[in-house]
C-alpha cells in the first residue's frame, strides 16, 4: 500500500512539473500565428505523410491567386516584397513628409514624370525620334539607296547612347580579378542577347520565337516611321529586319569560353591579328574604350588590363563582322538602344512589346499598376532607403538580429569541430571560415543626407521622362565604370538596405541582411524564440551554409578563389553533395505536369540552393535547442494548440514560410529558370532529412517524412 501511494504521488508531481514546463503564449503576435495555422492547415493528412499537405492544405483557399493577378504567387516572402513596395511608393508620393535630402526630391520629381502617363503618351514617339535624330537615324526606317554610299557603322560606337548599360557588340564591366584580390578590373564578355537563349530550344519553338521577334521589329519600326510623318512601310523593311535576325542569331551563337587577361595593347594587336583589320571588322578598342570611360572622369591607358571572359565570341565576332553588311550592323545597334528603352515609353510602344512577350514567354510579363510599373524602373533608391531607414525601420532590430546571427555562427562553429569525415586541419579550417564571416545588417554606417546627395549630384532630370531615363541610365553605367579607380572592400554594400531578401557572397565571405528584411513576418522580436529560430534563424543558417555548397568550398576565408579542404576531403563532399542531387531528381513536383508525365525536380541546376536549405534547417534548430537549453528549457505553446510542444511549433512554423500559391505556368516558369526548388519539395526535402522531426512528430522510420538514416543526405555532420 505504502509503495502505491509513492507512485502515485510520484506521477502527481511529475504531471504537475509537466504542467508547469511550459506556458501558452497569449500576447497579441502568438493568436495571430495561431489562427493562420489554424486556417491554412489540413488536420486530416498525416504530417509523417506529407507535412507540406498538412500544414499549408489550406493556404490556397485563404490566399487566392490567379493569371490575372501580377504577382502570381502569394507566400511570406511575397507579401513582404508587397509591404515594401507600398512603403516606397508612399515615400515618393507623401509630400506631406518633407525631403531627408535633395536627392530625395529629385527621385520624387522622376517619379512624378513616370506617372504622368499622358504627357509620356503624346510624346512617346517624338522623344524617342529627337534621340535617335541626334545620335544617327536608325536606317531601316528609311529605304536602301538605289545607289549604296559607304556606311561606317564603327561611327555608332562613338555615339553617347551605345553604351548606354550595353554595348549590343560586347558587354563591358568593372569586376573583380581572381588572381589579384580585391583589384577592379575591366572585364570584356559576350553580350546579352534575347536570341540566345532561343537558339537553345526545339525548331518550333525557336521558328515561332523569331517570327514573334520579326513582328516586334516590324510594329515598333512601323509605328516609329509612321510618327515621323513617313505613312507607308518602304519595300526593304522586310529585308532589313530579316539581316538584322541573321546578324544577332549569328552573334548568339554558343561558344567554348576561354578567359585571357590582357592590356589594351595586347588586345588591339591580338584582335587584329584574328582578322580585325578588315574594313567591317575594325573596333578601335583603345578610343572606344577612353571615349566610354572619359565621361566617368577617368582616363584609360594603353597599358590598362583587361579580362576577356569570351576569347571564342572575340573571334566570332570578328568572322560575323566581315561578312555583314555595315548598314545590318548599324541598324541592329539603333535597334538594341529602341528595345532596351521601350519601357520608358507610352502606351502604343508598351503595348507592341507586351504582344510581344506575351508570344515567347511562358506567362508573359506581369502588368503591374503604373506606379508599381514606376517603381521598379530604376530609380534613386539610396535616396529612398535613407527615408526608409528614417521613417519606417526600427533601428534596435539591427543589434538584435546581429545577437542570432552570431548565435547561429556559434552553432555552426561547434558543429564542424565534431564532424567526422573531415581531418582536423579541415575542420579548423572551415571553423576559421565561419568565424571570418563579415555580417552586413540593416543598413551601411555612411547613410546620411549628405553622402547620398553627393553620390546622386551628377545626375539631372531631364525635360520628360524618356530623357531622363536615358541620363540616369548613363549616370549609373558611369557609377559603375568608376569602381575601376575604387578601392573594393568586403564591407561594402552591394544591395540597398530596401531589398527583400538576404545574401551570401562566396568571393568576399561576407552576408548581407537589408533592413527590409529585419521585419513581419521574417524577423519579429517580439514573439516567442521558438518562431523566430524557425524563420529568421533558418534564413541566416541557410545563408552561412552557402559558404559550405559547391561554389562555396571553392573559396576561403577571405573570399579567394582556393579549394578550401585537400582533395581527399573534397571527394568525400562530392559524394555526399552527388547523393542529394540524385535524392532531389527523384522528387516529383506536385501537380506539375508536361504532356501528363509528372515533372522532377532538376537536382543539379537547384544543388546548391538545396545543401544551404538542408544544413540551414538543422543548424536553425541546433540553435533554437541550444538557446532553449540556456535559458531553463522554456516550452511554448499556443493558443488552441496546448498539446503541440515547442519542438513541434518550430518546424511548424517553418513550413508555413514555404506554403505558395502559384500558378501552373509560373510553377513551370519557376522549374525552367529558378536555382531553388519549388517551395513545397524544398519543404520535403529539408524535413525528410532532418534528424529530429521523425522524433519530434513521432514518426515510425521508413515513412516519407522520415525516411531510415541511410535513406537520408546528411552534409555538415
Amino acid at each position: 500500500m505504502g509503495q502505491f501511494v509513492i507512485f502515485v504521488l510520484t506521477i502527481t508531481i511529475l504531471i504537475v512539473r509537466m504542467d508547469y514546463a511550459h506556458e501558452v503564449c497569449r500576447i497579441e503576435k502568438c493568436i495571430e500565428i495561431a489562427n493562420e495555422f489554424s486556417k491554412v492547415m489540413n488536420p486530416s493528412i498525416d504530417p509523417c505523410d506529407d507535412f507540406y499537405g498538412y500544414m499549408c492544405g489550406n493556404w490556397n483557399k485563404y490566399h487566392p491567386v490567379s493569371n490575372n493577378d501580377p504577382y502570381r504567387y502569394i507566400d511570406m516572402y511575397s507579401t513582404l516584397d508587397k509591404k515594401m513596395r507600398w512603403q516606397k511608393i508612399d515615400i515618393l508620393t507623401n509630400t506631406s513628409i518633407s525631403a531627408s535630402s535633395e536627392a530625395l526630391k529629385k527621385a520624387r520629381e522622376l517619379f512624378k514624370l513616370c506617372m504622368n502617363v499622358e504627357t509620356i503618351k503624346k510624346d512617346e514617339a517624338k522623344s524617342l525620334l529627337d534621340k535617335l535624330k541626334q545620335n544617327g537615324d536608325w536606317l531601316l526606317l528609311n529605304p536602301e539607296p538605289l545607289f549604296s554610299f559607304k556606311i561606317n557603322w564603327q561611327k555608332y560606337l562613338k555615339m553617347e547612347y551605345e553604351f548606354v548599360r550595353y554595348n549590343p557588340l560586347f558587354k563591358l564591366t568593372i569586376g573583380i580579378s581572381i588572381k589579384r584580390f580585391n583589384f577592379p578590373i575591366i572585364m570584356i564578355e559576350k553580350p546579352i542577347l534575347f536570341l540566345s537563349e532561343l537558339i537553345k530550344s526545339d525548331d518550333k519553338e525557336k521558328k515561332e520565337g523569331i517570327a514573334a521577334y520579326k513582328e516586334y521589329i516590324h510594329d515598333v519600326a512601323s509605328y516609329l516611321r509612321k510618327e515621323s510623318g513617313k505613312n507607308n512601310v518602304h519595300r526593304g523593311m522586310n529585308k532589313d529586319i530579316d539581316e538584322l535576325i541573321e546578324f544577332e542569331l549569328s552573334l548568339a551563337k554558343i561558344i567554348d569560353n576561354k578567359r585571357i587577361l590582357l592590356t589594351l595593347e595586347e588586345l588591339q594587336i591580338y584582335y587584329n591579328n584574328i582578322g580585325g583589320v578588315h574594313s567591317n571588322a575594325k573596333i578601335d578598342w583603345l578610343e572606344t574604350i577612353h571615349l566610354l570611360f572619359k565621361e566617368a572622369g577617368i582616363t584609360i591607358p594603353t597599358l590598362q588590363k583587361v579580362l576577356i571572359q569570351d576569347l571564342g565570341y572575340l573571334m566570332h565576332l570578328v568572322q560575323v563582322l566581315k561578312i555583314t553588311k555595315s548598314r545590318t550592323i548599324a541598324n541592329y545597334i539603333v535597334w538594341n538602344f529602341i528595345r532596351h528603352n521601350i519601357k520608358y515609353s507610352g502606351k502604343t510602344l508598351l503595348s507592341i512589346r507586351k504582344k510581344f512577350n506575351d508570344k515567347v514567354y511562358i506567362n508573359g510579363l506581369p502588368e503591374y499598376k503604373r506606379d508599381t510599373t514606376c517603381l521598379m524602373h530604376p530609380n534613386l533608391d539610396k535616396a529612398i532607403s535613407l527615408e526608409y531607414i528614417n521613417r519606417y525601420f526600427i533601428k534596435s532590430n539591427k543589434d538584435k538580429a546581429q545577437k542570432y546571427i552570431d548565435h547561429i555562427l556559434k552553432v555552426f562553429e561547434d558543429g564542424l569541430s565534431k564532424i567526422d569525415w573531415m581531418n582536423s586541419k579541415s575542420r579548423q579550417t572551415s571553423i576559421e571560415k565561419v568565424q571570418a564571416i563579415e555580417t552586413l545588417v540593416g543598413y551601411p554606417d555612411d547613410y546620411t543626407s549628405v553622402t547620398i546627395d553627393n553620390y546622386y549630384k551628377n545626375f539631372k532630370l531631364g525635360s520628360d521622362y524618356f530623357e531622363s531615363m536615358i541620363n540616369f541610365e548613363k549616370f549609373k553605367y558611369f557609377i559603375e565604370l568608376a569602381k575601376l579607380q575604387a578601392t573594393i572592400n568586403r564591407t561594402q554594400w552591394e544591395v540597398e538596405p530596401t531589398v527583400t531578401d538576404a545574401f551570401y557572397k562566396a568571393t568576399k565571405n561576407v552576408i548581407t541582411v537589408p533592413a527590409a528584411f529585419l521585419q513581419p513576418p521574417v524577423f519579429d522580436p517580439d514573439t516567442p524564440e521558438v518562431f523566430i529560430y524557425s524563420v529568421f534563424g533558418f534564413a541566416m543558417a541557410h545563408e552561412v551554409s552557402h559558404a559550405f555548397d559547391p561554389l562555396g568550398i571553392k573559396c576561403n576565408k577571405e573570399g579567394k578563389v582556393a579549394n578550401l579542404w585537400p582533395l581527399p576531403v573534397h571527394e568525400i563532399y562530392k559524394e555526399k553533395a552527388d547523393s542529394v542531387k540524385n535524392l532531389y531528381n527523384r522528387y516529383p513536383i506536385p501537380e506539375l505536369f508536361i504532356e501528363g508525365q509528372p515533372v522532377h525536380t532538376d537536382g543539379e541546376k537547384t544543388l546548391a540552393e538545396n545543401i544551404a536549405d538542408l544544413i540551414g534547417l538543422q543548424k536553425a534548430y541546433d540553435a533554437y535547442k541550444d538557446n532553449q537549453r540556456k535559458n531553463g528549457g522554456k516550452d511554448v505553446r499556443l493558443p488552441g494548440f496546448e498539446n503541440t510542444t515547442s519542438d513541434e511549433l518550430f518546424f511548424m512554423r517553418h513550413a508555413l514560410s514555404r506554403c505558395t500559391n502559384i500558378t501552373p505556368k509560373n510553377k513551370l516558369c519557376m522549374h525552367q529558370t529558378d536555382c531553388h526548388a519549388s517551395p513545397d519539395v524544398r519543404l520535403r526535402g529539408t524535413i525528410s532529412n532532418h534528424k529530429d522531426f521523425g522524433d519530434v512528430f513521432g514518426c515510425k522510420p521508413g515513412t516519407p517524412m522520415n525516411p531510415l538514416s541511410s535513406h537520408k543526405c546528411f552534409i555538415l555532420t
